[in-house]
């Protein structure tokens, strides 16, 4: 770890030099504290927005490429469609730095103020510092809820659909999505902490064994009946877990729109 903290030396002191840059800030498990429900090790990466004026992106974009090289044996960088620009040094350490504009910083830092972050270098003339401010101080657990039943439903019906049109691997993406909402719902039944890490990372290290075992039946392999199988299974599974939620939280639910849904997708996959 000693030479990741080396490494984030050696970044900010490159960046801060730079005139077209105005903001650093370190997230993700490198910028979580020992004491958090999920930390850093060997194989975690380093995640960093660098900011820039609106015009300055691509400019910017092009520099990093040799930046990165004077802090390590790289193999090569790319600007990647989930993190942007990504390098991946000698020992397979990757670092990401997405490039965002000055304007995008109050969408970019809406998260919880429970999700860390570092500030590591701050030109933005009280920009950041506003945009911390008005961060929520935790996720709003209901509002995940309410939307999470909406989207598994949705998705659900897309899945069904593909699945009648004989498209496994599209029915397999959609069940997958389906699952990630589940996913979400077991962590708020085990510790609602958990939820800040917005993927389903570590599951195995937080979820029960009975709650993995439910994941492995709604993620089979590429066969038409497990799929088949796997969805139909989702739809209870899902239901069970909602009033389980809705009860412990209180939650006003009424899961008669689900139960049509869950009928019409039963008889639509009647003869699967």
């Amino acid at each position: 770890m000693e030479l990741r903290k080396n490494l984030i030396l050696s970044l900010k002191q490159q960046l801060d030099n730079n005139p077209l840059i105005i903001g650093l800030i370190l997230v993700g498990s490198l910028a979580r504290s020992k004491t958090d429900i999920y930390r850093s090790d060997k194989f975690s990466d380093l995640e960093a927005y660098v900011i820039v004026k609106n015009e300055n992106v691509e400019k910017i974009e092009e520099e990093l490429v040799l930046i990165v090289k004077k802090l390590g044996k790289v193999i090569f960088s790319y600007k990647n469609r989930w993190s942007g620009f990504s390098t991946v040094f000698d020992d397979l350490f990757r670092l990401e730095l997405p490039v965002i504009k000055e304007s995008e910083i109050p969408a970019v830092f809406s998260r919880p103020k429970a999700q860390p972050v570092k500030v590591l270098i701050d030109k933005t003339n009280g920009k950041l510092e506003e945009s911390f401010a008005k961060r929520p101080k935790n996720i709003d657990l209901e509002k995940l809820f309410r939307y999470e039943v909406d989207d598994f439903w949705y998705m659900s019906i897309v899945a069904s659909q593909y699945y009648k049109r004989g498209e496994l691997y599209n029915t397999k993406s959609a069940l997958h999505i389906t699952t990630s909402s589940l996913i979400k719902f077991f962590e708020m039944l085990q510790d609602p902490k958990i939820l800040l890490l917005e993927t389903n990372k570590r599951i195995e290290q937080f979820l029960s064994k009975e709650q993995l075992s439910i994941i492995a039946e709604l993620t089979p392999p590429y066969d038409k009946k497990a799929i088949g199988n796997g969805l139909i299974r989702s739809f209870d599974v899902f239901l069970n877990i909602s009033k389980e939620i809705s009860q412990k939280y209180g939650y006003d639910y009424n899961q008669t729109k689900e139960l049509e849904i869950r009928k019409k997708l039963l008889d639509l996959l009647k003869n699967k």
